[in-house]
């Protein structure tokens, strides 16, 4: 009979301690991980942005409706009005694109308001997708002109 507080079950009390420590930690890094990437996150994730705004703070919230769309709800900060950049624009668009080599899908313009900041919510039926932000003339354009000033991937 082994004594219950023999050093075989302080052995066991140990490594049954560090095995749980370790697989919580294994999963908190992989939900942070998964969390930076826009894979399957319900907070919100922040947007690259270019070299051209560097002070412009994007961020996405991500949520999937009733129906199975992808809800997004995109804040910006920081941004100067379209008119204000170099060529100057018109509007700021929003699109997503699934893959790299699809049409992107313009879901609307993102408008600023005078202390700079700017705010879309809207909906996709894409799971996957890479959402961006152009500086373009028109807010109706089909495909986009100018170059991504804030972007990310998101998958869920």
């Amino acid at each position: 009979m082994t004594n219950k507080n023999g050093p075989s079950n302080k052995v066991s009390r140990i490594l049954a301690r560090n095995t749980w420590s370790t697989a919580v930690l294994a999963v908190t890094l992989a939900m942070s991980g998964c969390a930076m990437l826009g894979i399957g996150a319900k907070g919100t994730s922040r947007l690259e942005t270019s070299p051209m705004l560097p002070s412009v703070e994007g961020n996405a919230r991500f949520s999937v409706t009733v129906n199975d769309n992808t809800s997004i709800t995109l804040t910006v900060k920081h941004l100067a009005k379209p008119e204000r950049l170099t060529p100057p624009a018109s509007h700021y668009v929003v699109w997503t694109r699934a893959t790299k080599d699809a049409a992107a899908q313009n879901i609307g313009a993102l408008v600023v308001d005078k202390s700079l900041d700017g705010k879309i919510v809207t909906e996709t039926s894409l799971h996957s997708f890479d959402l961006f932000i152009t500086a373009e003339d028109s807010s109706q354009i089909q495909q986009p002109s100018g170059q991504p000033l804030l972007w990310m991937s998101y998958s869920r």
